[in-house]
């Protein structure tokens, strides 16, 4: 099952510094790990990957500066 939701505001979203001055993504309860970067888009995995979590997320700077970002995948954890 996957799942989709997209927004025009970051309202939700928060950057977060780690001890180790790596950028982490705080959406809801969920926290995510850049993957990788592509011209607008930032990738993002969930912070629990590595327990089989499959939940993605992107975020994308459109041309008139605003962000938007897509969640897509269900987690696998709480």
């Amino acid at each position: 099952m996957k799942r989709i939701r997209t927004t025009k505001t970051m309202e939700d979203i928060h950057y977060v510094r780690t001890p180790a001055g790596n950028s982490v993504l705080q959406c809801g309860d969920h926290r995510y790990l850049r993957n990788a970067a592509y011209k607008d888009k930032v990738y993002w995995k969930c912070s629990k990957w590595r327990k089989q979590c499959r939940a993605r997320l992107i975020t994308n700077t459109t041309s008139d500066g605003q962000t938007r970002y897509a969640v897509s995948g269900v987690h696998n954890h709480t």
